[in-house]
């Protein structure tokens, strides 16, 4: 009798595996670190800046990720002013990735910005940047010195209300918790210290209604962000690098497979 429960429950565990369904994963602009990083038998990834149909693509779409890369044109923030401390701009872009938070945003599929992604989801949603940090905030934090250097940032769970982090006063919105376990593995109740990865120049300045700050470096930049749940499920983003932060890297992992999680489930 063992023997049978045994290879059913055997037959019952392939059974799922193999009615798992394939997923398509859009990037705004793809490269090898972050196909390595999203990885998987079920996935499939398309790399978004090189299609000539944006619309075809978009209906595939099972999760988004905006990648890093150059400035964001500060027009779509109606700064002209940063213009001159601006570095490369990639207008078609700009375009092609607030397209695809929008429709991350009518359609509630799952996203993750990285780095420029982290900027382009706060600018399309109403938000604003700072042009070149070291102009604008100091150099207390260094967040780039001819390629990537490493700092800290700290992640806040339970704040005072009115603080710069996220503070829900109405039960009914999610936890802090909810937000920062989608991103940072082991959050305790007090604040808790990660070394992340930086290579940018530029920042989140005014953050946009309905996104929370979940974690800072010391000089007060936000490093990672949050999209109320209320206004969508799972869309989250990072100032820093993930995927390049190796493979047995707990924050590497974590976004990895909260990511997948909310594109199954």
């Amino acid at each position: 009798m063992k023997i049978y429960v045994y290879l059913f429950l055997v037959a019952c565990f392939f059974s799922c595996e193999n009615s798992k369904e394939n997923k398509t994963i859009i990037l705004s602009k793809a490269s090898a670190n972050y196909v390595n990083w999203l990885s998987d038998p079920y996935i499939n990834i398309i790399n978004a800046y090189d299609c000539t149909n944006l619309d075809s693509i978009l209906l595939l779409a099972d999760g988004i990720v905006l990648t890093g890369g150059e400035d964001i044109n500060p027009l779509m923030y109606g700064d002209s002013s940063n213009l001159q401390l601006c570095e490369k701009i990639d207008f078609r872009r700009d375009t092609l990735e607030k397209k695809l938070f929008d429709y991350s945003l009518s359609k509630k599929i799952p996203l993750i910005g990285v780095c420029r992604g982290m900027q382009m989801m706060n600018v399309a949603h109403g938000g604003t940047l700072y042009g070149d940090l070291p102009t604008e905030i100091g150099d207390l934090v260094i967040h780039r010195n001819n390629g990537e250097v490493m700092h800290d940032v700290v992640v806040k769970c339970f704040v005072a209300k009115n603080a710069p982090f996220i503070s829900f006063t109405d039960s009914s919105r999610a936890t802090d918790f909810d937000y920062t376990a989608m991103i940072f593995p082991q959050v305790s109740l007090a604040d808790t210290l990660f070394s992340v990865n930086s290579w940018h120049h530029q920042g989140l300045k005014d953050i946009a209604k309905g996104i929370y700050v979940i974690a800072k470096s010391y000089d007060g930049l936000p490093e990672a962000v949050a999209m109320d749940k209320n206004i969508h499920p799972f869309m989250i983003a990072v100032q820093f690098h993930p995927e390049r932060l190796g493979k047995d890297n707990a924050i590497h992992i974590n976004m990895r497979d909260r990511f997948f999680e909310a594109i199954y489930y």
